[in-house]
């Protein structure tokens, strides 16, 4: 069964809330300037994950978030979300042009939805003048060097970036496959298909996208605050997994075997019998997946 992306970004929001490393989410929150507007740019928003925890980790001061996406669909979700999220909390929310705009008891929150590529897209504010800049799980997609200079040109001095959930290197999958040859060669070929990708004529963060990101941002005008592991423990208790993980597991199976197949390296049967066992074991409660990522916080010096 193939899940749709929007699901699957869905299913994992409860997954990626408890796997963030929770020292440097504390010491993120601890940095965030508490003087009005505080200004904040979202990259990569997808269905609005990262905007909700801003929403929640954010001192009670006006608030302007920028989220970007170049999925339409997909900032739709985030905007229904994020409405949703601030009126269950007493804010008055309207919609706007850009986005939302939502006050309570005195304070504004607004936030602009702005579809477009990352490639193009240039904040609407002045350089130099955004207080905190977010990006989760999209690192690995990007030129690291070309994001980190641009991040840095966006940031006001002493600006922070806190990136999360950066896949670094390893999926492993339990219990050990009966042919585990095999399935070392399929997740090999994943991780290599990340690394082969390009975008705008660069490499990408890749399957080692956490550990470069690291060093990039130290080349890149940066001082490193706070990083850490952050991985996924898909691991069923009692057979039963917790909030949308059998999803998540679904959906991951299903992009390592079509990684997989577009190799041109597996017969069609021999992923098909992988694939069928590994699904098997997931709806008997069996399968588990842990995944290494690091989240990383550094300031603009």
């Amino acid at each position: 069964m193939d899940i749709p992306f929007h699901d699957y970004l869905e299913a994992k929001f409860a997954l990626d809330g408890r796997s963030l490393n929770r020292e440097v989410e504390n010491e993120f929150a601890r940095m965030l300037p508490g003087e009005s507007p505080l200004v904040c740019l979202d990259l990569g928003t997808g269905t609005g994950a990262s905007v909700l925890r801003l929403l929640g980790l954010s001192p009670e001061t006006d608030l302007h978030i920028t989220a970007v996406d170049r999925d339409r669909t997909l900032l739709g979700i985030a905007r229904e979300g994020t409405a949703a999220f601030l009126r269950d909390r007493g804010f008055d929310v309207s919609a706007v042009p850009a986005g939302i705009l939502s006050k309570k008891k005195g304070r504004e929150v607004a936030v602009d939805f702005v579809c477009g590529d990352l490639r193009l897209f240039e904040p609407n504010q002045t350089f130099g003048s955004i207080d905190a800049i977010i990006a989760h799980a999209v690192m690995d997609l990007l030129p690291l060097t070309t994001m980190a200079e641009r991040i840095a040109r966006w940031l006001r001095p002493k600006g922070i970036f806190y990136s999360t959930v950066n896949y670094d290197g390893e999926t492993v999958l339990f219990p050990i496959y009966t042919d585990e040859a095999l399935e070392n060669r399929i997740l090999g070929i994943y991780d290599a298909s990340m690394e082969e990708r390009r975008v705008w004529d660069d490499n990408s963060g890749g399957a080692r996208s956490g550990r470069r990101l690291h060093r990039v941002l130290g080349e890149t005008g940066f001082e490193m605050i706070a990083y850490g592991s952050s991985d996924w423990n898909i691991t069923p208790q009692r057979r039963t997994y917790r909030d949308g993980d059998a999803v998540c597991l679904t959906a991951l199976l299903g992009m390592i075997r079509d990684e997989a197949a577009r190799s041109g390296e597996f017969s069609e049967d021999m992923l098909d019998r992988w694939h069928r066992e590994r699904s098997e074991r997931l709806a008997a409660g069996e399968l588990g997946l842990i995944v290494h990522q690091i989240d990383l916080l550094a300031e603009k010096v």
